[in-house]
């Protein structure tokens, strides 16, 4: 057998490998010479392929692609009415065509010749006279890189639809406006919140719930990692802590038997920091106990700033890590800050970690310039402005803005909510 001969038998036996979808791949064949047509269908048919449409000039073969678009153009340069140049740079100005595979075919070998039809906008060049052994290789893998390319773009879109829904559900878990708003109220509270994951999904979360008729439980987390994996723990951490209801009155031993079950169900190598507190929201009596999470700080009247102790082992990492509880009181006038370790991890400007006791100090500064109901606004927006490049870590911060007697730090819809409840006579 001649080398010519092995090499197309060897091609022939690729293509008839190939998945019955991409055998069957619709081939235009533009070409205004009726005998070139037929022996480039005819070399194809003998490499596996059937489907053929046939065009014999430019203008031709731009209407048979707007009525049936092909998988494979085979597109002659020189034709009448239209040159294949100018079919290419108008299928590739069409969104529609953009990514349609071009296979130019042109009797000449000038180096200026390839550059132009490459900035035409063709996929590929084979010469002529056709040589079947590398028309049936080039078609062969435009075509598969065509299916391919679908193939991977129809999974990133699935792929996108799951992570929405899942970022959705994830939305759900956290404390949602109403809840707030009636806090807010009962308790003559602002809360300020805010939540990004630096990824498609995150591993912070936190949340807020009723502990009887004047207190409130507050919590934050922050699971070691971050994206898909952070994210299935977080759905994992919060269907547990839901099985402990009657605990939450009590931090220490809410989060000792929430790590104890933990313990045995997170994989090794996954743990979370957490800090818990229950808030009288009549006395500002906080209690509250913590596993490693970032220190959350009281902002007072006078803007000094009092750091709560959360150290503790993280949830999750040994079986009986004892937590205690401590106490601290939030004052008319003051603020609860709880946040995520990226506030006070990524480098600044001139390349600094700030630390806990400078982002404490830097929080203080700016308690002093701004209105107290909108720090935690303030802070973030001058860490998003000397951040540099992506968010390296999902981030979390929350602000319990608790007012004086003759203060209101209410918003605009909760003040007028709360005016329509004193007017129907509900307290």
């Amino acid at each position: 057998m001649s080398d010519i001969s092995q090499a197309e038998a060897g091609i022939t036996g690729r293509v008839a490998a190939l998945d019955e979808e991409v055998r069957k791949a619709k081939i235009l064949i533009v070409d205004d010479m009726d005998l070139t047509r037929k022996m480039i269908a005819s070399s194809l048919a003998k490499g596996g392929f059937s489907n053929f449409q046939y065009a014999e000039d430019g203008d031709h073969a731009l209407k048979v692609i707007a009525q049936d678009q092909p998988d494979l153009v085979i597109l002659d340069l020189n034709m009448p009415k239209m040159s294949g140049y100018e079919v290419c740079k108008i299928l590739r100005a069409d969104p529609a065509t953009q990514g349609l595979p071009i296979l130019v075919q042109s009797a000449s070998e000038a180096p200026e010749e390839r550059v132009q039809v490459f900035a035409s906008g063709a996929t590929d060049f084979v010469s002529k006279p056709i040589n079947k052994s590398e028309l049936l290789a080039r078609v062969s893998m435009h075509i598969e890189n065509k299916f391919l390319i679908e193939d991977l773009s129809a999974f990133k879109s699935h792929i996108g639809d799951e992570l929405l829904l899942a970022r959705s559900m994830q939305k759900e878990l956290l404390p949602q406006r109403a809840f707030l708003r009636e806090i807010e109220v009962r308790g003559n509270l602002r809360i300020e919140n805010y939540y990004r994951a630096s990824f498609e999904l995150g591993g912070d979360l936190w949340g807020c719930w009723r502990v009887g008729e004047n207190r409130i439980g507050i919590y934050i987390l922050d699971i070691v990692g971050h994206g898909v994996g952070a994210a299935l723990n977080t759905f994992r951490i919060h269907a547990t802590m839901a099985r402990f209801q009657e605990l939450r009155v009590d931090p220490a031993l809410f989060m000792n038997q929430l790590n104890g079950e933990l313990f045995e169900t997170l994989p090794t190598g996954q743990f979370a920091t957490m800090f818990y507190c229950v808030l009288d929201i009549d006395s500002g009596d906080i209690t509250y106990a913590g596993a490693g999470a970032p220190r959350p700080l009281i902002i007072g009247v006078d803007h000094g700033v009092r750091m709560l102790d959360s150290d503790g082992v993280p949830i999750g990492i040994i079986k009986t890590p004892d937590y205690r509880n401590k106490t601290a009181t939030l004052s008319k006038g003051e603020t609860l800050m709880c946040y995520s370790d990226v506030l006070i991890e990524t480098r600044d400007d001139v390349g600094e970690i700030m630390g806990q006791d400078g982002f404490a100090a830097h929080v203080s500064d700016i308690s002093r310039r701004v209105e107290r109901n909108i720090l935690i606004s303030n802070v973030l927006k001058e860490f998003f402005d000397v951040l540099k490049g992506d968010l390296p870590d999902d981030l979390t911060a929350v602000g319990f803005h608790r007012g004086s007697k003759d203060d209101t730090l209410l918003n605009p819809e909760v003040q007028s909510f709360l005016n329509q409840l004193h007017q129907n006579g509900d307290q």
